[in-house]
């Protein structure tokens, strides 16, 4: 553990919306948004709103999580920006945790396969695939860029789509036989979510280096690749039962 103390600052700044959470073991607080386009003007004194909201001082901060995307370019940049002057500052680990793994963490005790995916513009969507391999669930290592039209294609088996929607836009995709749609409160991003999937790794003695995490981005039309990734259950769904 680092030496300034048990809790996790996780932000996420990929969208128009900045979530921001603390955590330790637990939920302390948690804060979501509508930035728009301010989020160099807006993100720091977020983060002082939280810690004073919790009564906690930033020399709390014993490590710090970020979402590296995909997302807006300029969202991410500020997000990382401050995530590693934060890190620089107070001597604490860093951890990068992929905003589709976030959004596709809370689902896992479903069973189901899982596709998540983040708003590109242009009414296009990045997206990744979760499926179970044993005891573990594996995101495969590409990352897509599609039509919004296009983000059940190829869904065979019956899959849990988990990412933001439209209203207009989830009449179009609940039709698709194979789709599972949670209510919208549970494919938001939350950033307790970032946070859990961080403080694992963090207790694990894991962290990223400072100096070479990078967002990700995924240019329309395209696809980018990045290492595998292993989940954990989000909890125990057979907790309880003979």
């Amino acid at each position: 553990m680092a030496r300034n103390g048990r809790l996790l600052l996780a932000l996420d700044t990929g969208g128009e919306r900045v979530a921001l959470a603390l955590y330790d073991g637990q939920i302390v607080g948690e804060f979501t948004y509508d930035a728009g386009r301010e989020h160099t003007a807006t993100v720091l004194p977020a983060i002082q709103h939280l810690l004073r909201a919790n009564r906690r001082r930033v020399e709390e901060i014993g490590a710090v999580a970020v979402t590296t995307g995909p997302g807006s370019f300029n969202g991410l940049r500020v997000g990382m920006s401050i995530a590693k002057a934060l890190c620089y500052a107070l001597d604490v680990p860093l951890f990068g945790v992929l905003t589709l793994d976030a959004l596709a963490y809370p689902h896992t005790a479903l069973g189901f396969p899982i596709r998540a995916f983040v708003p590109a513009g242009r009414g296009r969507v990045v997206y990744a695939d979760y499926r179970r391999a044993g005891a573990q669930w594996t995101r495969e290592s590409i990352l897509r860029s599609a039509r919004l039209d296009e983000l059940t294609m190829g869904l065979i088996a019956r899959t849990v789509l988990a990412g933001p929607l439209a209203p207009e836009h989830e009449e179009i995709v609940r039709r698709h036989p194979s789709v599972i749609l949670p209510v919208p409160s549970l494919r938001e991003l939350r950033p307790a979510w970032v946070a859990e999937l961080a403080y694992r790794r963090w207790r694990a003695g894991e962290s990223d280096p400072v100096a070479a995490l990078e967002p990700i981005y995924v240019h329309g039309g395209g696809s980018a690749t990045v290492p595998s990734v292993q989940l954990p259950e989000s909890y125990d769904a057979r907790s309880g039962q003979e």
